[in-house]
């Protein structure tokens, strides 16, 4: 884990160093469509957030491989045969030379970028032409909104190595094998039942485990407890209505299994430093 201050100055320098120059369709080191909002650069790293107006891109590729997170608006992701739509909340890592363009539909889109030098995958040792095109989500990786909510409001970078492998290789933690049924029946329930609030009573009773032995096996297995994982399932259920959805903070706290607005606001703030409002205001300042 690295962390950097925000270095405003310097980077304005960067700007007009020779390797940031726009030669047809290839855009270089440094370089976005739209306007630039914010910006900072490590040795080997560059985070950029840009805003772009309703407008239809040509086709072009970045001599980088980055990032890139939407946290307002909705493009279309185009190639010369796909065509997917991109929400906020989505993170699409294109690699190296990946040719595309893009159908900016809002009349505001905004995105935040996170580009790596080659040099960075030599020392990660992962071959930069190897990478593929993923499409994630934020909410899934809460790593990844903390470093969005340091770089939108504390204007620092807290950059998590093992994250960015994992967002770049596709490589997530595949560890946790469900060998017990009951197991992979109570994941089951706590993924697709955010709004209910379960006790461990309730749950046992219906995967037929005795509680305590319940929650020890899932710990073993999940690495977290029963109560901390349906909290995690919540917020990131909480955080992708913040993104995408216009209903009020009381309204997503109860539809996320929340037992008050206030409830989700401490937890929320406990995770994230923010509170959720807040959280909404940097999304769409």
């Amino acid at each position: 884990m690295l962390m950097y201050s925000f270095a405003r100055k310097i980077w304005k320098r960067s700007l007009f160093t020779p390797s940031c120059r726009m030669n047809g369709n290839v855009l270089y080191d440094g370089q976005y469509l739209g306007e630039t909002l914010q910006a900072f650069r490590t040795d080997m790293l560059l985070v950029k957030s840009t805003l772009h107006e309703r407008s239809e891109s040509r086709f072009h590729c970045h001599t980088n491989a980055y990032l890139s997170i939407l946290l307002s608006g909705l493009y279309d992701e185009m190639t010369k045969d796909t065509c997917d739509k991109i929400c906020p909340s989505y993170v699409i890592f294109r690699p190296s030379h990946y040719h595309h363009k893009n159908r900016f539909i809002t009349p505001k889109t905004k995105c935040l970028n996170i580009e790596f030098s080659t040099e960075w995958f030599d020392t990660k040792d992962v071959g930069y032409q190897r990478t593929n095109l993923q499409i994630k989500h934020v909410e899934d990786h809460p790593l990844l909104l903390r470093l969005l909510i340091d770089f939108l409001k504390y204007d620092k970078v807290d950059f998590f190595e093992d994250l960015l492998l994992d967002l770049i290789t596709g490589e997530e933690n595949t560890d946790t094998v469900l060998r017990q049924p009951w197991l992979s029946k109570l994941v089951h329930i706590l993924d697709n039942e955010i709004e209910v609030v379960h006790s461990l009573k309730s749950l046992s009773e219906r995967v037929f485990v005795h509680p305590n032995y319940m929650s020890r096996v899932f710990k073993q297995h999940m690495g977290v407890t029963i109560g901390k994982y349906q909290i995690e399932r919540k917020l990131q259920h909480a955080t992708k209505k913040l993104f995408i959805k216009k209903d009020s903070i009381a309204a997503i706290a109860l539809a996320s299994g929340f037992f008050d607005e206030p409830h989700f606001i401490r937890t929320f703030k406990t995770f994230n430093g923010i509170t959720p409002h807040h959280f909404r205001m940097l999304l769409n300042s």
